[in-house]
């Protein structure tokens, strides 16, 4: 969450809601819990198709990933229903109804399916139009001016419906951040009209794609160059400058200017694509000269060549403004400092390594996850990310004495976040609202710095509600979701509870590690390379830095007689939950409980 300034002092608590929502569900610093989603009702029948005609392949071999028993707990079908059911939705039920479609979905069985597959293609044809009618949606709700929580409530669902389609179409996240800040921060001034910078906004989103051109840079020998001449590929051309490219930008031509500077054996890769926006093109040029290099690898394997780490990007609707971007994929997530991973990590690790107490297996886990999160940093294919990601998440929740290493990934990863996930979001607003001017944060009463307690009151909550709606509706809507979570049917024998709260989110990382774990299967059996997964790698990257902060915070606290190994530390983690559990999932006791949450904001 960005508390915002806003520009223009006119604005209606909703138009604020609009804008500080959309920019926390993009901005890569915030929280997995209040980023984009993955899917939403649209997005999801799309996927359930893909898995469906996948299976009938053979490409996907247990249809229990698909539709869950009660031994393989939620699954994809799960989600279908819980997405189906958001309100507003804004499916069109011409041709299937959604009284049909459940009855569909309730019969789906490996053996009777397949009726299934042309029920969400006629959804999915009649529902062309969705973006726009979910902008509408948007336009509307923001116009009534309503305040009230369930409006706030569907404005909130609309825009992660929304911008999951954006992304789904191939907007790139990046674009629709700088986008979305450009048009509602920086413009939206006091002499500037909420609904005409709308239109604005809505034109360029629902525009098509256009051509673009991408230009990278490379040092090479000779022999890699004479071949490139004579491999003819659509869409890419090899220059010897790019005298013929004229920006006007002071910053983006004195960059050119460098950038060709001519020298032996430098040559430009020019890629034409067509795409949605400018990072959108560098994604899908990247991929184009990935390939492109594949071929050319197959021969000249020991050839130097490197190619420079800014590349030029020109929308050719205004060539004038191309401008130089950072030739790397970006993952969302935040934390205190990229090169501080390994320094937190590595000044406790010799604790660890050095005790003798702790059993070796242990200590090879801990060492080989490390590395396969500096290697999946490293890499620069989003696909190799995902791999060194996944490595070393599966190879800390192996054990030689069981064979599904995923089943022990889902509890012992699920119960170690669900005891940390309440404390986390809750101190995270917390931060929040202690950026506010003091002026403000007096208006909840029960606020202090000398400890926590105040998190633990409905007061502090009904305080935020109230008092600061009009002047930050974005932490005020928080505070109302959280009241509703924790304190909906409380009183003097019946305390905040987190239970429902704890149990969404147990049952989303359930569906979720199951669409990785098939993910991880189609690039690893299949040599998927399209699967378009930069949303899943950043979740991928969050769960390893997560569990490996707190396994290693762990074990360099412990205090034992016998050995120690990290499945104490699991084993723990269920004694810890049930206890919570047992005593009626008790906001205190979530917001007392001991975990290392401090170094991933």
């Amino acid at each position: 969450m960005q508390i915002i300034d806003h520009n223009n002092t006119s604005l209606t608590i909703c138009q604020k809601f609009f804008i500080e929502k959309s920019i926390e569900l993009l901005y890569m610093g915030s929280i997995d819990s209040y980023r984009i989603k993955l899917n939403n009702p649209l997005t999801i029948l799309q996927e359930l198709k893909y898995c469906l005609n996948e299976f009938d392949k053979g490409r996907i071999k247990h249809f229990h990933t698909i539709k869950g028993t009660a031994k393989s707990g939620k699954v994809l079908i799960d989600e279908v229903h819980t997405l189906l059911a958001v309100a507003p939705s804004y499916i069109k039920y011409d041709t299937i109804s959604l009284e049909y479609l459940t009855v569909l979905l309730g019969q789906t069985k490996e053996d009777n399916y397949k009726k299934l597959i042309p029920s969400i293609k006629m959804l999915l044809d009649d529902n062309q139009d969705y973006v726009e009618k979910v902008i509408d949606g948007i336009s509307t709700l923001v116009a009534s001016n309503d305040n009230s929580f369930e409006n706030l409530c569907k404005i909130d669902t609309s825009l992660n419906i929304l911008f999951s389609s954006l992304i789904k179409k191939e907007f790139s996240k990046g674009f629709l951040y700088k986008l979305f800040y450009g048009i509602f921060v920086h413009s939206l001034r006091n002499c500037k009209n909420f609904e005409d910078h709308f239109t604005n906004f809505k034109t360029r989103i629902l525009a098509d794609k256009c051509e673009h051109k991408v230009v990278f840079r490379i040092d090479t020998t000779d022999k890699v160059y004479t071949a490139m001449s004579h491999i003819a590929v659509d869409g890419i051309t090899l220059q010897d400058d790019i005298d013929s490219i004229n920006l006007t930008g002071t910053r983006a031509t004195t960059e050119l200017a460098v950038f060709n500077v001519k020298l032996d054996k430098r040559k430009f890769i020019e890629c034409t694509v067509e795409a949605l926006d400018y990072l959108s093109a560098l994604k899908k040029a990247r991929r184009q000269l990935s390939e492109y290099l594949d071929v050319l690898n197959l021969g000249l394997s020991g050839e130097f060549l490197n190619i420079h780490n800014r590349v030029l990007v020109i929308d050719q609707r205004s060539p004038e403004k191309g401008d130089f971007q950072n030739n790397a994929n970006i993952l969302d997530g935040k934390y205190k400092a990229e090169q501080s991973h390994y320094q937190t990590f590595t000044s406790k690790i010799p604790s660890i390594i050095n005790n003798s107490k702790i059993i070796d297996e242990t200590k090879e886990k801990i060492k080989s996850a490390v590395r396969y999160l500096r290697l999946g940093n490293q890499s620069t294919e989003i696909e190799h990310k995902f791999i060194n990601y996944w490595i070393g998440l599966e190879y800390l929740f192996s054990n030689y004495e069981s064979n599904n290493t995923i089943v022990r990934l889902k509890t012992h990863f699920i119960n170690a976040h669900a005891i940390a996930y309440t404390k986390r979001n809750i101190t995270s607003f917390k931060r929040h609202f202690a950026q506010l001017p003091n002026v403000q944060k007096a208006k909840a009463t029960t606020y202090t710095t000398a400890n926590d307690n105040f998190l633990k009151e409905k007061q502090f909550y009904q305080d935020i509600e109230t008092e600061l709606l009009e002047d930050y509706p974005l932490l005020a809507y928080r505070a109302m979701k959280l009241k509703e979570w924790f304190f909906k049917n409380t009183s003097a024998t019946k305390p905040a509870n987190a239970k429902n709260y704890l149990n969404r989110h147990k049952e989303n990382l359930e569906i979720h590690f199951t669409r990785i774990y098939r993910l991880r299967n189609e690039i690893i059996h299949d040599a998927a390379l399209n699967t378009n997964n930069q949303l899943i790698v950043s979740n991928l990257r969050y769960y390893l830095t997560f569990i490996l902060n707190e396994v290693i915070d762990h074990l360099s606290n412990a205090t034992t007689n016998g050995s120690v190994s990290i499945e104490d530390y699991f084993i723990g983690n269920e004694l810890k939950l049930g206890n919570i559990e047992h005593k009626g999932f008790t906001l205190i006791d979530f917001l007392d409980v001991e975990c290392a949450i401090d170094f991933i904001s």
